[in-house]
């Protein structure tokens, strides 16, 4: 039995993994996501080795991998396409988020989660846990224990760590998703970046399915001002940075709805001390947003949610020690490399490429 009644604010992937994984161990849940059942859930991302070993925990390895394209290979060019690196991914595969939201979701009970609940602050006892969480719309939901999965601008860390702040990074992205079995065909299977000599601009090529693609332009933005998020605008500032290039550039843009494409804002979080501050927990991005660079954000995700849900099933079990100290510390420990080895990609990124640079992804954290 499971009495803890939990309460999780921000219905995205680490929220739902957490829910499906203590739903297994017996637990329940409710989940409140400050979004609409339809609104567009992004593009999507890369899911890596340790990401799939967590899936494996929640049951949803085989759905994810059905809805996913495999990543045999990442492989990096100039803009001239010609090849700088190239090497081998394990377990690695590209998936839309509307995907992989879909398969994480499967067979969660519908009336777990709660809609338009935009989280706005707590309500403390007087010994200085929270009591209540209060939404945007003026409604309200009790619990014994809240855990903030509201991303990476998370309302609930600037609630229980107000000096916590995530730094902006120089780079930015221009991300969208198309529909073209010949470029994903091209690509082979690979991930794909193309890099311009000068460094702080590069073109990525992620294979969703066997018709679907993400690609997105990263660049710096104190070399190439941000354009207005205006589809006319953003497909010329696309073909300005791209004029010239070898490669698929140009099908990408013929290509792509700029009504659909966003600007992403890339950013880190600096190491908090700890990731629950009473009865308050952070998990994924909330906790510990590490540079886009990695692509470790989502895999990193799913591995708090599996750790924070067996850590509170055996603590309960057991009477051993507070179970989110022990999921702070341990998740801590593995994040620091990964936000130190984010940093230097980062660097790598706004320098000229070179034949011997690393590839843009962090294996494991």
């Amino acid at each position: 039995m499971h009495p803890r009644k939990i309460a999780i604010i921000g219905g995205g992937i680490a929220g739902i993994a957490f829910a499906q994984r203590y739903r297994q161990l017996g637990g329940r849940v409710s989940i409140h996501e400050r979004g609409m059942p339809q609104h567009d859930p992004g593009m999507g991302f890369i899911l890596l080795a340790n990401g799939f070993e967590a899936l494996s925990h929640i049951g949803r390895r085989s759905a994810v991998k059905d809805l996913s394209y495999p990543l045999t290979d990442c492989t990096i060019r100039d803009h001239r396409d010609q090849k700088l690196v190239d090497e081998k991914l394990d377990s690695a595969h590209g998936i839309t988020r509307s995907a992989f939201l879909e398969a994480l979701g499967q067979d969660l009970p519908e009336g777990w989660t709660r809609y338009g609940q935009a989280f706005s602050h707590f309500e403390y006892h007087p010994s200085g846990q929270a009591h209540r969480a209060i939404f945007q719309n003026g409604e309200g939901v009790e619990a014994d224990l809240f855990l903030g999965c509201d991303g990476t601008n998370s309302k609930v860390r600037g609630e229980i760590f107000p000096a916590s702040k995530v730094s902006r990074s120089r780079v930015v992205e221009l991300v969208s998703v198309i529909e073209n079995d010949l470029l994903v065909a091209r690509c082979r299977k690979r991930f794909m970046k193309f890099r311009h000599k000068d460094g702080g601009l590069a073109l990525g090529l992620v294979p969703a399915t066997r018709r679907k693609l993400i690609w997105y332009l990263q660049f710096d933005r104190q070399k190439y001002p941000t354009p207005e998020a205006d589809p006319a605008r953003l497909e010329s500032f696309s073909r300005r940075l791209t004029q010239g290039w070898s490669g698929p550039a140009l099908q990408l843009i013929e290509a792509t709805d700029f009504g659909r494409t966003r600007i992403c804002h890339t950013g880190a979080l600096s190491p908090l001390q700890q990731y629950f501050s009473e009865n308050v927990a952070l998990l994924g991005d909330a906790a510990h947003a590490v540079h886009s660079f990695t692509s470790q954000g989502v895999n990193t995700a799913i591995e708090d949610a599996v750790y924070l849900a067996e850590a509170l099933t055996n603590g309960h079990a057991t009477g051993s020690l507070d179970p989110l100290a022990i999921y702070s510390e341990t998740r801590r420990n593995a994040m620091r490399t990964l936000f130190d080895f984010g940093n230097m990609l980062q660097d790598e990124f706004l320098a000229p490429p070179t034949a011997d640079q690393r590839i843009p992804l962090a294996t494991t954290a």
